[in-house]
C-alpha cells in the first residue's frame, strides 16, 4: 500500500486502498451520479447520518434512513434513486488488497462474496434488514469516527486495527441476526431474494427461467408463480432488468466496444444485442453511451 494521504473537500485518501468521507451531504449526487447504475470496485460501507435515500444494489431495493448501514461488496452494481435534501452519509471504501491483509486472506463471508449487499437498520421495516440496537449503532459510529481521526495521524497499524474491529463488528452482527431473520422470513420471500441474487450474477450468460429453477431445485412454473406473487412482476422482467443494468454499467463506465459488450453478455449477434437494448430502454446502446435521455 502506498504511504500517502490526501484530503480534498472533506475526503480522506490513505493510499489507493482506503477512502473515507465523513460527511457525504451535498456531494451525494456528484459521487453517486445522476441515477445511472455504476459498479463498485471496492468494498463499500455507508452509514446514514441524516435524511433518507432509496438505493438499488444488485436488483435489491433498500430504503436508507438515519442509522441505516449499507455494506456492498466489490462488483456490486449500485443505483441511487431519490434522497431527501438533508441526506448525509459517512462512507468507507477499502480495496481487496487491504481487506485481505487485515484478515490474513481469510476474509469473513459477508465481505468475501462478490455482488452481495447487506442492510443494517435501526428498525425492521421490510423484513429483510438486520436490525441494530441504538447501542450497536452508536458503537459503530464511535469506531468509524475514531478511524477518521486516526488516518490523520499516519499510524497505519492503529488504522488497520480499527478497520479490522469495524469489519469484525459488522460480521458478528450479520452472523447473529441473519439466521434469525431467515427463520422468520416467509419461504417465498427467501426464494425470491435468492432468485434476484442469482439473476444478477448469471444474467450475462443465462436468461431463461429454466436455469434459475434448476439452481433453486424448483419447477419452472412454481418459481415463476413465487416471483409474481412476491414482486407483482414476472421473472422475465427481473432477468431483463438485471441484464440491462449490467449493460448500462459497461456502456457508461468502460471503453469496451458494442460488439465486445454483446459478446460478454452472450448475445448471438451484435444486432440482437442492439434490438434487445432498444426494446427495453427506447435507445440504442450507442445513443445511451453518448448521453441521450434515458429511462433510468
Amino acid at each position: 500500500m502506498q504511504g500517502f494521504c490526501e484530503e480534498q473537500e472533506g475526503w480522506r485518501w490513505a493510499g489507493e486502498d482506503l477512502l473515507i468521507i465523513p460527511h457525504l451531504g451535498e456531494q451525494s449526487s456528484r459521487v453517486f451520479g445522476s441515477g445511472s447504475p455504476f459498479q463498485l470496485d471496492q468494498l463499500h460501507i455507508g452509514i446514514v447520518l441524516e435524511g433518507e435515500q432509496d438505493v438499488i444494489v444488485n436488483l435489491h431495493r433498500h430504503h436508507l434512513t438515519k442509522g441505516s448501514v449499507l455494506v456492498a461488496s466489490p462488483e456490486s452494481v449500485m443505483q441511487h434513486d431519490r434522497h431527501t435534501d438533508d441526506f448525509d452519509m459517512q462512507v468507507i471504501h477499502l480495496s481487496d488488497t487491504l481487506l485481505n491483509s487485515l484478515f490474513d486472506n481469510q476474509v469473513p463471508t459477508p465481505f468475501a462474496h462478490r455482488m452481495r449487499s447487506t442492510l443494517f437498520a435501526t428498525s425492521d421495516t421490510d423484513g429483510q434488514s438486520i436490525c441494530l440496537s441504538p447501542t450497536e449503532h452508536e458503537l459503530l459510529l464511535t469506531m468509524t469516527n475514531a478511524l477518521w481521526q486516526t488516518v490523520h495521524t499516519g499510524f497505519n497499524t492503529s488504522r488497520n486495527h480499527l478497520l479490522t474491529a469495524i469489519l469484525s463488528l459488522l460480521n458478528d452482527l450479520s452472523r447473529s441476526r441473519e439466521k434469525g431473520a431467515m427463520n422468520h422470513q416467509p419461504r417465498n420471500v427467501i426464494v425470491f431474494n435468492r432468485f434476484l441474487s442469482l439473476a444478477f450474477e448469471h444474467c450475462d450468460q443465462w436468461r431463461t427461467l429454466d436455469f434459475y429453477a434448476d439452481r433453486l431445485c424448483l419447477s419452472k412454473q412454481y418459481l415463476g408463480s413465487i416471483i409474481l406473487e412476491v414482486s407483482h412482476r414476472s421473472a422475465r422482467e427481473w432477468i431483463d432488468e438485471a441484464t440491462i443494468s449490467r449493460i448500462k454499467v459497461m456502456l457508461l463506465h468502460s471503453t469496451a466496444s458494442l460488439s465486445d459488450i454483446s459478446e460478454h453478455m452472450s448475445f448471438a449477434e451484435p444486432s440482437h444485442f442492439s434490438r434487445y437494448f432498444k426494446r427495453l430502454t427506447g435507445l440504442t446502446p450507442g445513443e445511451y453511451r453518448n448521453g441521450r435521455s434515458t429511462k433510468d
